[in-house]
């Protein structure tokens, strides 16, 4: 029978896996505790949640959930990134933490859904742009082609003013000598 700290521990895994998006694993062994207290500050400042875990109570919560992919991710000592919104957020910090700091933890597997990643597939994900950069390239996209439709649609009217200008100008001024001399 499960103490009751270990039952509250369970629930407090259930409650962070329980929206998130993402969970990324890392073996946190080595670890001074100044780096791991740095790791979850500048991970918190993203909302995201850094929970060192014990290997049969994640496993107990992952059941209880119903998320058996869970249990892939923990393997000697483990911390998991828990992430709640866009998933290369969480990828993107924890790489960027570790060639920083030159740190020792190392990213083990990760899971979005019910797909399994490899520590390859984080560190791809880590270099995918953010939502609001993804958004900020397609607006600037946008308005370079429609700067260029605007130009384009623009070119042809303003060489047929100038097409008509030119030779009206030059009619306009013989008429305007004949009258004179006349």
């Amino acid at each position: 029978m499960p103490t009751d700290a270990k039952a509250k521990t369970v629930e407090e895994l259930k409650m962070a896996m329980k929206d998130c998006t993402i969970a990324i694993a890392t073996d946190y062994s080595g670890l001074p505790v100044s780096e791991m207290s740095k790791l979850r500050a500048s991970l918190r400042d993203k909302d995201l949640i850094y929970k060192v875990v014990k290997n049969t109570l994640l496993k107990i919560a992952a059941e209880q959930l119903d998320w058996p992919e869970m249990k892939e991710l923990v393997h000697g000592p483990t911390g998991i990134i828990f992430g709640y919104s866009e998933e290369q957020i969480p990828a993107k910090m924890i790489v960027d933490f570790i060639e920083e700091n030159g740190s020792d933890i190392r990213i083990g597997s990760g899971i979005i859904g019910n797909q399994i990643l490899s520590t390859a597939q984080i560190e791809e994900l880590s270099k995918i742009p953010g939502r609001k950069e993804l958004i900020g390239l397609l607006v600037t996209r946008m308005q370079g082609s429609i700067s260029g439709l605007v130009y384009a649609l623009n070119f042809p009217i303003a060489g047929v003013t100038r097409a008509l200008n030119s030779p009206l100008s030059g009619l306009v001024n013989v008429m305007s000598s004949r009258i004179q001399q006349e």
